[in-house]
């Protein structure tokens, strides 16, 4: 049953065509008809793409070709659209640069972001950035969060949904439809320029955790991590037993581990990351970090869910019921104003040491092992 699952969950990347290569080139005059999961360190795409593209690169990103399915990039330093892409487009990194054609939506997190006079977008334009300058046309709605400084000018044929420090408005910026806007600033717009109606948005107020919002996202969190619990568990039953004791019985090395795995493994991943030749090994360990995270709810929750099974003397060998117990404890305590943070913080620190800790202790068990097995002498696996 393990292996099978297993065997599922991997068949994915066997579908899709998989490349991690030093150099990805694609001339313009070349098709390339299967979906393309890239991780490079120089990447020129430039060529015509029948398929969906999602590539990673250490530097600068050009998307100069011609794009049938979504692409998504992700790019180290300065990443430019010059091309066409029918779908949609999601890009992240440093600087990014629209200077093209886009029929569907597009969605942006970077730090600096430019849609020049010359791009146009057919859908929805989200934009998540320091600084933002939107000069092209959109073809419907605009969300824009800048945290520093924002300039419009274009055409926007939706609405504008717009959050920044500081919003500077050119006099050919033109919106159909209606202008909603936050600003510590005084934005200075001419009703002309907007056919529907300007509402400046007051800072929204804390939202109360019992409102129908947060209770149905906090329900969709709980089902959500009780189905990666339970394939954790049908996996790996002996390492979420093993870690589960280790947080009981040793807390505190647990949760120094997991403290300082916690803050060290993101920075050394961001660290190859950035460089040349570590990009793989960068995002191996982030996406070790990021699973580490997860899972070590799982394991705080299925130590809680024993403890309470214990206490109304039910059986406590089930580790998938407990889970699910501690989980809903966990979520219930989340919804506790200045209570939930530092409760999930512990949990992950504790979670986390014991996996580590888990790992560790059974790659030593198996070198003791295989220092056995090399003797001359073979000494029973039941004799310290």
């Amino acid at each position: 049953m393990r292996d099978f699952l297993i065997a599922v969950l991997l068949l994915p990347l066997f579908a899709t065509a998989f490349t991690i290569t030093n150099q990805y080139i694609i001339p313009a005059d070349q098709q390339v008809q299967d979906e393309q999961w890239i991780l490079a360190t120089v990447a020129q795409p430039d060529g015509i793409f029948l398929n969906d593209l999602s590539i990673m690169c250490a530097n600068p990103l050009s998307l100069l070709g011609t794009y049938e399915g979504n692409v998504n990039g992700i790019a180290g330093m300065e990443t430019v659209l010059s091309g066409t892409a029918k779908r949609n487009v999601r890009i992240t990194g440093k600087v990014v640069r629209i200077e093209g054609f886009i029929e569907g939506n597009l969605m942006i997190l970077a730090d600096t972001v430019t849609i020049s006079k010359n791009a146009s977008i057919g859908g929805k334009v989200r934009l998540i950035a320091d600084k933002v300058i939107m000069e092209g046309s959109i073809g419907e709605d605009l969300h824009v969060t800048a945290g520093t400084l924002l300039t419009l000018d274009g055409t926007i044929t939706g609405n504008a949904h717009i959050k920044a420090r500081e919003i500077l408005v050119n006099e050919r910026l033109r919106v159909h439809g209606d202008f909603f806007y936050q600003s510590d600033q005084v934005l200075f717009i001419e009703s002309a320029q907007v056919d529907g109606t300007i509402l400046k948005e007051e800072v929204s107020t804390a939202v109360s955790p019992f409102s129908p919002a947060q209770l149905k996202s906090r329900g969709l969190w709980l089902f959500a991590a009780f189905i990666s619990g339970a394939l954790y568990l049908l996996l790996f039953p002996g390492q979420a037993a093993r870690a589960t004791h280790l947080v009981f019985s040793a807390p505190l090395k647990c949760l120094l581990i997991g403290f300082l795995a916690s803050g060290a493994l993101p920075i050394i991943g961001v660290f190859f990351l950035t460089s040349l030749i570590g990009l793989p090994t960068g995002l191996f360990m982030l996406g070790l970090w990021g699973a580490w995270v997860y899972l070590s709810q799982i394991i705080t929750a299925c130590l809680i869910g024993i403890l309470l099974l214990k206490l109304i003397g039910a059986e406590t060998g089930r580790l998938l019921l407990a889970s699910a117990i501690g989980l809903l404890l966990l979520s219930l305590i989340g919804l506790i104003p200045r209570l939930g943070v530092p409760i999930q913080a512990v949990s992950l620190w504790l979670g986390i040491g014991a996996i580590l800790q888990t790992i560790f202790l059974n790659r030593s068990e198996t070198v003791m092992l295989a220092k056995r097995l090399h003797t001359q002498k073979l000494q029973p696996l039941d004799n310290e």
